[in-house]
């Protein structure tokens, strides 16, 4: 794997390709962290390379988060042509999808067990999404770190039932679909019929999606630390407008733009 602050080899190369599909995770790739999931600030630079990404030709951008659908529109200011993406590929701003009876019950019995973790360990959230349940320990974890982390053990201790869990930074997430990050990647870049495919992020959901590219002519992008199917590394969100901003002026030399 390269790592790079701005200079990507193979950055050319998909710049030039026939049509392109950029595909970003949102927390913690376009935006940082904070203490409420709504209160989240995503980067200037980022949305506007996006933004000039997208009025580009043959150019799909999207945003592919697991917040849910709704959730990722009030902190994520894209809309058409702009492609979103929400509950971690489970939906799609291009179609509805309905939950069956089983999934319903599922959630449901999710939700009850997640509402005992959050009586056991005062500080622990509740995120209701269309398709999943999700146990969210940010918050108890900047008060009481110990305490967090007897409640993360607690929570990955629940019984997924044959059902996705999704263990990731101070959340865990149990999923009513086998939609993924990369099964929403693969029917976009289908859909739109990319010749190479972008995509960003920074957390163990992503890794399902940096497992679908065929690199190269494909190009994954992890940030921060850990182990990664993706090809290339940044440091930070910073980095990632740096990433943004050369694939878009590399992408509109191409055109002549």
């Amino acid at each position: 794997m390269t790592d790079s602050h701005t200079n990507f080899p193979g950055l050319a190369e998909v710049a030039a390709t026939e049509h392109l599909a950029v595909v970003s995770d949102f927390d913690g790739t376009l935006a940082g962290f904070a203490k409420a999931i709504y209160e989240v600030e995503p980067e200037p630079r980022s949305l506007a390379a996006l933004e000039r990404l997208a009025g580009l030709p043959n150019t799909t951008v999207a945003a592919l988060s697991g917040r849910h659908l709704e959730g990722l529109k009030r902190v994520f200011p894209l809309r058409e042509p702009v492609l979103l993406g929400g509950s971690h590929g489970a939906e799609s701003s291009w179609q509805d999808t309905a939950l069956t009876p089983q999934m319903q019950e599922h959630l449901d019995r999710k939700e009850a067990e997640i509402r005992e973790l959050m009586e056991r360990f005062p500080g622990a959230e509740i995120e209701i999404k269309p398709f999943q349940r999700v146990l969210h320990l940010r918050r108890l974890e900047l008060s009481d770190p110990d305490l967090a982390a007897e409640a993360y053990a607690a929570g990955r201790a629940l019984d997924p039932a044959g059902f996705p869990m999704t263990a990731g930074k101070s959340v865990i997430e149990f999923s009513a679909t086998q939609a993924t990050k990369g099964s929403w990647i693969s029917e976009l870049r289908e859909r739109v019929g990319a010749t190479a495919t972008v995509f960003l992020g920074d957390d163990v959901t992503d890794e399902d999606g940096f497992a679908v590219l065929d690199q190269p002519p494909d190009l994954g992008v992890k940030v921060g630390e850990g182990e990664t199917l993706a090809a290339h590394r940044v440091p930070d969100i910073a980095a990632v407008s740096d990433f943004l901003e050369e694939l878009a002026a590399a992408r509109a030399v191409h055109f002549g733009a």
